[in-house]
């Protein structure tokens, strides 16, 4: 595992790092919510006394506000108050670069300078280049409940093989202490959490399995080979190794020629094009349509912008200018 860091609490309380953490948190969205607002009236007292809480060890996160959000599936949300999610990003700060560099390359959920059109982009990449020596098959799998999954015990055993500061793990188990089964989705820690825990399926994947065309994005996972009959004994494997040393389980996994589009990441992706998937562009164009009968031009701006982005890396014409048309009628 490489170096291991002793000295990090000092640097999460720093309170250049709270203020830095600060900003994030109301980078956020958190910008006019009234914890923000109460916390910006008086800021620096209010970071010093969060920094001194932090220090003295009576720092105590508030309770969850949980709320289910259903697209593109259903899931429970879990937010904790403005405070507390300054502490996270100061704690996200100091611990994310750290892990990062041990990080495998072709992981893209919630790390910097990746993110979903890289994995796109890399996976089409990857494609075409295998397709010049012949048929292309994939593995496809994907975790089942993967956040609620995570075992704590196995996460932080990880955890510690590179932070051995104990004041730094007293604070991060705050967010999760280290019994028990399951993660929030919606902490910011959470991400980090989950993408220490998969890196213990990509260690084994690449220095095990030496497979040599693998990409992940959170709990979603694809292998590339031309060889259909290895696909099958990595997933063998792979299923053996998920529930014995993580805990974990796949929720559905197929094996099937590239001339059968790839489901990944929002898009279905062959050598030749990458579309976004049709139950996605229905819920979009229903969403939009409800805007508009709502009359409700700030949430379809929004919706637009994001929907946007989402399918800038598709090769559809006819879906981009949809969307284009739609954004003049909100203006």
């Amino acid at each position: 595992m490489g170096r291991k860091y002793r000295n990090l609490f000092s640097e999460i309380v720093d309170i250049d790092n709270l203020r830095n953490a600060y900003i994030k948190a109301v980078r956020g969205g958190n910008r006019y919510t009234a914890s923000h607002l109460a916390f910006k009236e008086n800021l620096e007292a209010n970071l010093y006394l969060l920094q001194q809480k932090i220090i003295s060890g009576s720092y105590m996160h508030g309770p969850y506000h949980t709320f289910k959000v259903y697209e593109p599936k259903e899931r429970m949300i879990s937010s904790l108050p403005f405070r507390d999610r300054i502490v996270q990003h100061a704690v996200n700060n100091i611990l994310q670069p750290i892990f990062e560099k041990m990080f495998y390359p072709h992981s893209y959920a919630c790390r910097p300078g990746r993110g979903t059109h890289r994995g796109v982009r890399a996976v089409q990449s990857t494609i075409r280049k295998l397709e010049q020596n012949g048929t292309v098959y994939y593995l496809k799998m994907d975790f089942s409940k993967y956040f609620h999954s995570i075992d704590r015990g196995i996460l932080f055993s990880e955890i510690q093989k590179k932070i051995t500061d104990k004041r730094a793990l007293e604070l991060l188990k705050l967010f999760g202490d280290e019994k028990g089964v399951g993660i929030p989705i919606g902490n910011l820690l959470s991400q980090l959490f989950a993408n220490i825990y998969g890196h213990i399926f990509d260690r084994f994947i690449k220095t095990r399995l030496k497979a040599k065309y693998y990409f992940r994005y959170m709990d979603d996972t694809v292998i590339l080979s031309h060889d259909k009959q290895g696909l099958y004994r990595f997933k063998r494997a792979l299923s053996l190794f998920s529930r014995i040393f993580m805990r974990l389980k796949f929720s559905k996994w197929y094996i099937s020629p590239i001339s059968r589009p790839l489901n990944f990441l929002g898009y279905r992706i062959t050598a030749r094009y990458k579309l976004i998937r049709k139950d996605s562009v229905v819920r979009a164009k229903r969403k939009i349509k409800l805007y508009k009968r709502k009359n409700d031009i700030k949430k379809l701006k929004l919706f637009l912008a994001s929907w946007g982005g989402h399918i800038r890396s598709a090769d559809s014409f006819n879906l981009k200018n949809y969307i284009k048309k739609e954004v003049l009628y909100a203006r």
